[in-house]
């Protein structure tokens, strides 16, 4: 639905739509590349990864692997990524959601960010009605 809605022109008549995926970005992420060849054709106003780097977050959706986080930060940037568990649907016992923020190799300010600073950012702006 992202590359719906991106394809059609929607984040150019709307430039601060935000749209979060979970899941490390369903897919979309793996996939830039791919995308970015329908540059020529999209008849968008800007590069289809200036879309997936201003109007897209990502979720992780307890998905703790260090190469997805890796991939997600070099595709939409640290500052668009969000911690998040699929609690209760993938409960695992432990810590492992701990242990993945403590070891997942980001920055100080970029795992700040990334486990409740990106989020607190996004919603501030929804709620001063710069979405």
């Amino acid at each position: 639905q992202f590359l719906r809605l991106l394809l059609r022109g929607t984040f150019d008549r709307v430039p601060s739509l935000q749209l979060i995926l979970g899941h490390w970005g369903e897919l979309v992420l793996f996939y830039a590349e791919r995308l970015a060849t329908m540059d020529r054709v999209s008849g968008l106003e800007h590069p289809i990864a200036t879309y997936l780097r201003r109007n897209l977050f990502v979720t992780s959706s307890g998905l703790f692997l260090p190469h997805y986080l890796e991939r997600a930060a070099s595709v939409v940037g640290p500052d668009r990524l969000l911690f998040s568990t699929d609690y209760p649907y993938q409960y695992r016992e432990g810590s492992d959601a701990r242990r993945f923020l403590g070891s997942c190799g980001l920055a100080e300010d970029e795992l700040a960010g990334f486990a409740h600073g990106n989020w607190e950012r996004l919603t501030r702006q929804v709620g001063d009605g710069r979405n």
